[in-house]
């Protein structure tokens, strides 16, 4: 079943602290910058150091001792419960707590550390203050967590050493908060008993997709501007029909895009390599045409049902529908964005951009890409797809071509 994973974009104004609390690297930070504050309903107050083992800030899960949490568990997974119930839980190395049995996406994961279990401060300053809020407030002005019953801190006196600036310095303005975030459905290719392409070491498209989705799902929810979701998060089976269904009901009215990230092969060709990136039209070419009956054999697993098979008139009808909508054209246009951003650092041939009757996006109310970003079936290109750099770079090229897309889209909005 397709799952909507809750993001840290529906808390701006805490993500931003979070980021100016977790990031490393961007200069000399204060001792401010790695420390907050726990204020306790006795009143008593505790000071928190925010460590950056990872790179990203953290604290010790002991921490929420103190906070109304009983902890258990081992290695594999933290467990939290709260007084009142409430469950958590948290597996080292997974960006994806499970809150009360349903995922929710953390912008870093959880890892062990000195025998203790440490946690994203993320945890502290967004995700408890907004899905708690009658238990924890986050003050921000005082950088303290307040739970329930904690007196109210003052405020530090304003500096008057410079201009006012926001909490990511350089005085720029933050995100409209009149403007509804748009939406980024990321659709992990195949899953579950579908495993999509297969390399000559074993390795599977679903892996392959299920990483970089991951990443780019990481790496978008450090934009408050955006909602992202993911049709699956697990190595599990989602029929192709259904997710870009899904995808159209999570966007509802607002701007939105869909990518779908897969991986390519040619089993009788090993020696091609390279990305392309794919639109929903009738395939021109006799590539076109069998990178989209490859993409579309799912549909033969999900056994019979109502959807239109590729050769349906329905589904021509969709791609005029889509025409009018003019859904196509900007579909082209990301598509052409995720070409030139991949090409920055891709080792492959730039194979273009193509076009396809792809059943995952047909449904898709919206610009829609499909991604190929290598060659399994090439034995170099299935070690390079096999790696965790070539996952992250992947996720932040995906996650610039979306950005850079917005500023444009849709047309007469307002950039950035």
């Amino acid at each position: 079943m397709s799952r909507r994973l809750r993001c840290t974009a529906g808390f701006a104004p805490l993500l931003v602290v979070l980021l100016a609390l977790g990031s490393q690297g961007a200069g000399a930070q204060s001792p401010g910058d790695s420390s907050l504050r726990l204020a306790l309903p006795n009143g008593e107050t505790v000071d928190l150091r925010v460590e950056s083992h990872r790179g990203f800030g953290a604290v010790p899960a002991s921490t929420l001792d103190r906070m109304g949490w009983r902890s258990e568990g081992g290695a594999d997974a933290l467990r939290l419960r709260h007084r009142t119930g409430i469950e958590l839980e948290f597996s080292p190395g997974s960006p994806f707590l499970l809150w009360e049995g349903d995922p929710v996406q953390m912008v870093h994961a959880p890892y062990h550390f000195g025998g203790e279990f440490y946690l994203p401060v993320q945890l502290l300053v967004d995700l408890l203050p907004g899905f708690l809020p009658a238990a924890y407030t986050w003050h921000r002005e005082s950088r303290s967590l307040l739970v329930e019953g904690a007196p109210r801190p003052e405020a530090p006196a304003e500096r008057s050493d410079g201009p006012a600036a926001d909490d990511r310095g350089g005085g720029e303005p933050g995100p409209d908060p009149s403007r509804p975030p748009r939406v980024v459905v990321i659709d992990p290719g195949h899953g579950g008993h579908d495993t999509g392409a297969v390399g000559p070491g074993g390795t599977t498209e679903k892996e392959v997709a299920l990483a970089v989705a991951r990443a780019l799902a990481l790496e978008l929810a450090n934009d408050p501007g955006l909602e992202v979701f993911l049709t699956r998060d697990a190595d599990e089976f989602v029929p192709l029909w259904e997710r870009g269904s899904q995808a159209t009901e999570w966007k509802g009215s607002r701007p939105g895009v869909f990518v779908s990230i897969h991986a390519n092969a040619l089993p009788d060709r090993p020696e091609v390599r390279g990305f392309e990136t794919y639109f929903l039209s009738e395939a021109r070419t006799e590539h076109e045409r069998r990178v989209a009956a490859a993409e579309n054999a799912p549909l033969a697993l999900e056994g019979p049902d109502e959807a239109p098979s590729v050769d349906d008139p329905l589904l021509a009808e969709i791609i005029r529908d889509l025409r009018t909508f003019d859904h196509q054209h900007w579909s082209a246009l990301l598509a052409e964005i995720v070409q030139e951003e991949l090409e920055g650092f891709h080792p492959g041939p730039n194979r273009g951009v193509k076009q396809g009757p792809f059943a995952v996006i047909t449904n898709a109310m919206m610009p829609s890409v499909l991604i190929e970003v290598g060659f399994l079936s090439n034995r170099d290109e299935e070690a390079l797809l096999n790696r965790p750099e070539f996952h992250r770079d992947s996720a932040r090229g995906i996650a610039r071509s979306v950005q850079r897309f917005f500023e444009r889209y849709p047309p007469g909005s307002a950039s950035r």
